[in-house]
């Protein structure tokens, strides 16, 4: 078996083809959790309940072997998820113990370990990051033995290359500045991603997606649709600014929580500038204030790039005073989301 990617580890969930062992880790928590509900729902078929689930942070290992060892009555495999199963907790005897019964799997018993409530990589961040010493050991063994599939956040680059090699797959071209609009549409949800590109190839029919097909057709999330907001408000760009305005308040979204995601993005943007003037990393960034997608992170640095952290706090504080003055007393809560935005042009 090896290491596979998530498109690897689909195509064993599609031909239902699988390993006696998995291990689902990596920074980009919401696709371990995806994947991982994917994966147990094509082992257990019509047998939904046929699943064992222990919690790794207090796994009894001899219980574990005991699970290992029984044969499914009702369903086609004997599969026992081990969530958050963190080796560095466990002790030496337990380890071990623990490696000898996956080293045991076969037939058809199926042990799925899933990681989403810690760090397999003890904080580390950038290219070269590598498990932790003990938790390496149990994911090079099911390399060995199983498949181990680690999802990370990919990158605006990598998403770009994604979305020119879909356009290409499904017989059409899409040029760069689509590309770039599409991928910061989508952020790092994967699923709208592809949806959006059946969306639009099937909109160009073997021709070509441009840039004005995507802001046409592609419905923004919130969160990438204040990601703009904020870029283009920092750099006093109106006009983009106010078409983002008007995408927000057709979300029907609650104005306070429009303000504070907002204040949100623009603090990202604050922390970067700061960590740009220290010399700092989007890794560092990534690390220091535990984000989970480095996406938003790399808009963040961006969007930063000239700016000066006192210019953001002077527009942080605009929307401090906006969510004072809706709380306050009768307010036309469009007119006060609209005119503070127009204030914080003007800074």
């Amino acid at each position: 078996m090896a290491v596979v990617d998530a498109r690897g580890l689909q195509e064993q969930v599609k031909n239902g083809r699988f390993s006696n062992l998995y291990y689902l880790y990596g920074s980009d928590v919401a696709a371990v959790e995806q994947n991982t509900a994917r994966l147990l729902k094509a082992i257990a078929g019509s047998e939904p309940d046929s699943i064992t689930k222990l919690d790794g942070t207090d796994l009894d290992v001899s219980r574990l072997a005991e699970e290992a060892e029984l044969c499914p009555m009702l369903a086609d495999y004997n599969c026992i998820r081990i969530h958050d199963c963190n080796m560095e907790s466990l002790r030496e005897e337990q380890r071990k113990a623990l490696l000898a019964v996956a080293e045991q799997a076969a037939g058809q018993t199926i042990l799925v370990f899933d990681v989403t409530g810690f760090d397999v990589f003890g904080g580390k961040t950038g290219k070269n990051k590598k498990p932790t010493a003990k938790n390496k050991t149990l994911i090079d063994f099911i390399a060995k033995h199983g498949t181990v599939c680690c999802f990370e956040p990919k990158s605006q680059s990598q998403m770009i290359s994604d979305i020119t090699a879909m356009a290409k797959k499904r017989g059409c071209t899409i040029d760069r500045p689509a590309a770039v609009s599409l991928a910061a549409y989508c952020g790092a949800q994967t699923l709208q991603l592809r949806q959006e590109m059946d969306k639009l190839c099937a909109f160009a029919d073997g021709g070509e997606i441009t840039e004005q097909m995507v802001q046409e057709m592609v419905v923004p999330q919130l969160d990438t649709a204040v990601y703009r907001l904020t870029d283009a408000v920092l750099r006093h760009h109106a006009a983009a600014a106010m078409r983002c305005v008007n995408e927000l308040l057709a979300m029907r979204v609650e104005t306070s929580y429009l303000l504070a995601a907002v204040a949100g993005s623009l603090t990202d943007v604050q922390r970067a500038a700061a960590a740009r003037l220290a010399g700092k990393t989007v890794q560092d960034m990534t690390a220091d204030f535990s984000y989970r997608f480095g996406f938003a992170v790399e808009n963040a640095f961006r969007t930063a790039a000239g700016e000066q952290p006192e210019h953001i706090a002077h527009c942080l504080k605009l929307l401090r005073d906006a969510e004072y003055r809706l709380h306050s007393g009768a307010v036309d809560e469009r007119v006060l989301f609209e005119k503070t935005i127009v204030e914080m042009l003007r800074q």
